[in-house]
């Protein structure tokens, strides 16, 4: 017979007690420049004592001093205290219980993360010292760091991004649930290894970015920047990114609105010099085409609108006829220019980003007409709204040259077309007659396939 009570199987409280203080949770680091100018200072003044009067938490916090911008590295400036931390501080630390290992670990990612520097071979020696201590650390936050490793290379400088690069875009995870899953806190993006990995995002091959999924999670990264993305260093390399995947590809509605809105709200309209020679600055030509023949489509839905509403008797067979060319993929870009009563139909209709890139026709000009002006290969059309009529120049002659904020009418009249008769008619333009037999249409298609060699049939051009 006991007098005791037996002993119990275990200690679930104990137990409980243990696994929540190692327990693995996401949290942001802390003010990693300023802890580590202060342990510089501290380390300094304690250099001629040996470091004899650093405690624990000044030893374990080592990983905040080891960069700072502009100074060498800690291992060059104090030689002996960071062979101390390597060779037997953390090394002793990373033998006790999950909980100190934890505190002891922290440090090291979030210095990794936050002064991350693929290029530096200090920083590559850090990478690898912390991979080799990393190897012998218990506990579950050593075993979510070890994960991260084996799953993208988390603690290789040189491939680190990449990895995660490829990571972001092929999980399709709203990111927010990407950083938690990488234990990584809602400004990652912003700091040294996020900046690394958004733009191993840009570099990415072209083809993952044509999916919606894609573009919405690289958009999503950008509305997290504490500044305009245009104000950044990533500017040219966005716009390229996203933008020439594009080329010669055919692309949904709902990406092209998207990409479209986002690129004028943040870099502006690329037809308006300003912009263009500012923010588009350095983006390629054939990138930047992308985006116009984009808004040539607003354009040219626009002028439609404007003739249906003003009960142009032609505006059918015109829509049928320009929009077969923009669908083709042959009008490479498209500008209107309204009279007084036109612009304010507009606004009116188009909202503001597709009513923000419109020129106003002054002069003696109807109000209530407009004039659209398109190019196709080398040639510059001009056409006008009610019952107006059909001209056409060489690109960078004395024709109408695009995006001007101005058109008189009287000039734009003025300028001699291009002949769409062969010398047949006294006048070189095409006037709209005989919409519905096809008669000018057909004209105008013989006069693009004698100038450009763009071929279009019957079927695509007529009602």
């Amino acid at each position: 017979m006991s007098w005791f009570a037996p002993l119990p199987d275990g200690f679930p409280k104990f137990d409980k007690m243990l696994s929540t203080r190692d327990a693995v949770k996401v949290i942001a680091p802390p003010p990693v420049l300023a802890l580590g100018e202060r342990l510089r200072s501290l380390y300094a003044v304690s250099r001629e004592t040996g470091y004899q009067q650093l405690g624990s938490g000044d030893l374990r916090k080592l990983p905040y001093a080891y960069f700072i911008d502009g100074l060498p590295p800690l291992a060059e400036v104090e030689p002996e205290l960071a062979i101390r931390y390597w060779a037997f501080e953390l090394p002793q630390a990373l033998l006790t219980g999950p909980s100190r290992v934890k505190r002891w670990l922290r440090p090291l990612y979030f210095a990794y993360c936050e002064r991350f520097d693929a290029a530096d071979p200090a920083f590559q020696r850090f990478a690898d010292q912390l991979r080799n201590e990393l190897a012998r650390a218990s506990g579950a936050f050593a075993g979510e760091l070890r994960r991260l490793q084996a799953e993208s290379a988390f603690f290789d400088p040189a491939q680190a991004p990449k990895r995660l690069a490829a990571q972001f875009i092929d999980r399709r995870l709203p990111i927010d649930d990407w950083l938690e899953g990488n234990l990584l806190w809602p400004e990652f993006t912003n700091g040294a290894m996020g900046q690394a990995v958004f733009r191993a995002i840009l570099a990415v091959d072209g083809v993952k970015l044509v999916d919606a999924h894609a573009v919405d999670a690289v958009l999503g990264w950008c509305s997290r920047m504490p500044v305009p993305v245009v104000k950044t260093s990533h500017r040219v390399e966005l716009a390229t990114a996203l933008l020439r995947p594009w080329i010669g590809r055919p692309v949904s509605d709902a990406i092209k609105a998207k990409l479209s809105r986002f690129f004028i709200d943040a870099y502006g309209d690329p037809r308006l010099r300003g912009h263009r020679l500012v923010q588009w600055d350095g983006v390629p030509e054939e990138v930047v085409r992308v985006l116009l023949r984009w808004l040539a489509g607003e354009t040219l839905r626009g002028f439609m609108k404007i003739l249906e509403r003003t009960a142009d008797e032609t505006w059918r067979y015109r829509q049928r006829f320009w929009m077969a060319y923009y669908d083709a993929d042959h009008v490479e870009e498209a500008w209107l220019v309204l009279g007084r009563s036109a612009m304010w139909m507009a606004r009116q209709m188009l909202g503001r980003q597709s009513a923000a890139g419109l020129a106003e026709l002054e002069g003696n000009a109807d109000p209530n007409q407009s004039v659209l002006l398109l190019r196709i290969g080398d040639l510059i059309f001009t056409e006008w709204s009610h019952n107006g009529s059909l001209r056409a120049y060489r690109d960078g002659t004395n024709g109408p040259q695009l995006y001007a904020p101005h058109y008189s009418a009287a000039e734009l009249r003025a300028m001699v077309s291009l002949d769409f008769h062969q010398g047949v008619n006294e006048r070189p333009q095409l006037v709209h007659a005989n919409s519905a037999n096809g008669t000018w249409q057909r004209k105008a298609r013989d006069f693009v396939r004698r100038r450009t060699g763009i071929r279009m049939h019957d079927r695509e051009i007529l009602l």
